[in-house]
């Protein structure tokens, strides 16, 4: 058996000792890992490199959100830092991009109704059309509301009807002559609503207009959580209420204003309530309508990615919180392939139909969402999410299986020390955490220790 040294002594003198030690070890080891954090974003896997660059917002841990360009190669081309939060990121065309931000504001230069209204400060969301050369925003719809967490603009998505047409939804034929329209969610009103280039609001609803608020809940709780939007055909929207577990479809008449267009309601799936734990998807982003009638969702609590059906039956999936850690957006390329935005793991990848990660960039400040740009812009739709067909062909191909009880309660650990902690100490949390006990521990052992040295001398 090997022998102490002797200067560590004996009881609990040795054991502060190497509490201390232990202590200095762990705090030296987090240094360590801080000082030499590589810089992101950073190309991790490259076995199959995309042709072109990939926009991702970020929406930040502590307001250093934004958005960035990467090459293939991982390297930053292009980036607009000036919004706390960013969400969603559409490319319209080669030199316009849309984003969708939230910032919060001080009090005193809050409207006179968020300044004193017991939450801390406020939110200015702000739907943006950006000229990517200059970063001058030349559109914008904002608002504010209560705070910044749980009221924000998480995403909206551009169309347009034919011009002088004030109740049309569908598309004209001429695209000289149609009229841009975008569609948002609300997340902190409960709404969906859709302006024009004037800032109108052409139509809207609410979900108290189909839903029943529980008694329980006030006007700024976080009831739907609406964080998607996307138009599916003329008069037909699709809106993911992520705290029903529940992706529906909104069908608009027209009609001659924003108060007079009936808007009904269509399940697509989820229990379509505000209810516990959905059967097929928990809390989920970003679901995407493909060919057939299939949806793309990234199922966030999950930690998975599925593609759904139009009988709601699972045909593909990957994940498993041993491989992602609430994903947040996922869209079907071209090539077959699917981007995955993986938040928590402060990266996006690219993985191919059959469950290998191909492409892997690690990007930092908690990505949202994160769009491939086309090789080429014979059409600008191709920048818009996912592509329009399914590729899967059987289930079960890529589950990543699930970490232990013990990883899952660390990764949720180190995730939320990101927004507390400086940069780069979070993913320290682990040796900080074990550095803590120890000099508990050793302070608890040196006071024994001189009550024990007292006694002898005494």
């Amino acid at each position: 058996m090997t022998r102490l040294p002797d200067w560590l002594g004996t009881g609990s003198e040795r054991r502060a000792k190497l509490f201390a030690l232990l202590a200095v070890l762990c705090l030296a080891v987090a240094s360590v890992g801080v000082l030499a954090a590589p810089e992101r974003p950073r190309v991790t896997i490259a076995d199959e490199s995309p042709e072109a660059n990939t926009l991702v917002a970020l929406q930040g841990y502590k307001h250093e959100g934004g958005v960035v360009e990467v090459t293939p190669e991982g390297d930053v081309v292009w980036e607009y830092r000036k919004p706390d939060d960013a969400f969603d990121v559409e490319a319209l065309g080669p030199d316009r991009i849309q984003l969708s931000t939230a910032d919060e504001i001080p009090d005193a230069e809050c409207p006179d109704r968020y300044r004193n209204d017991g939450f801390k400060n406020c939110v200015r969301n702000s739907l943006r059309v950006l000229n990517k050369s200059t970063k001058e925003v030349v559109w914008e719809y904002a608002w504010y509301d209560a705070e910044l967490h749980e009221h924000e603009l998480h995403d909206a998505d551009h169309y347009t009807v034919p011009a002088g047409n004030a109740t049309a939804d569908g598309n004209g034929t001429d695209a000289d002559a149609r009229a841009d329209r975008w569609v948002l969610v609300d997340m902190g009103n409960d709404r969906v609503f859709a302006v024009n280039r004037q800032q109108e609001v052409v139509w809207q609803w609410n979900a108290t207009d189909t839903y029943e608020m529980p008694d329980r809940m006030g006007p700024e709780s976080d009831w739907t959580h609406m964080n998607d939007v996307d138009r599916l055909r003329p008069g037909v929207f699709q809106v993911s209420l992520r705290n029903f577990d529940t992706v529906i479809e909104l069908h608009v008449e027209n009609g001659t204003g924003p108060s007079d267009r009936a808007v009904t309601i269509e399940p697509v799936v989820g229990p379509n309530q505000f209810a516990g734990k959905g059967d097929i998807l928990y809390e989920q982003h970003n679901p995407d309508r493909l060919a057939d009638g299939h949806l793309l969702v990234a199922d966030s609590e999950h930690d998975r990615v599925v593609e759904l059906n139009a009988d709601n039956e699972v045909v593909w999936e990957f994940g498993g919180s041993a491989t992602l850690d609430w994903p947040r957006d996922a869209d079907r390329l071209a090539n077959g392939h699917t981007l995955v935005t993986d938040s928590y793991n402060d990266r996006v990848v690219e993985v191919s139909e059959d469950g290998e990660i191909v492409w892997a960039v690690e990007t930092g400040d908690l990505p949202y969402e994160a769009d491939r740009l086309p090789a080429e812009w014979n059409d600008s739709a191709l920048a818009e999410g996912s592509r329009d067909h399914p590729t899967a062909t059987e289930a079960g191909l890529a589950d990543g299986g699930a970490d232990s009880l013990v990883e899952q309660y660390l990764g949720f650990v180190v995730a939320i020390s990101k927004y507390v902690l400086p940069t780069g100490m979070g993913e320290q949390v682990p040796w900080l955490v074990l550095g803590l006990v120890s000099l508990i521990g050793a302070a608890i052992e040196g006071v024994r220790w001189r009550r024990v040295d007292r006694r002898v001398k005494g």
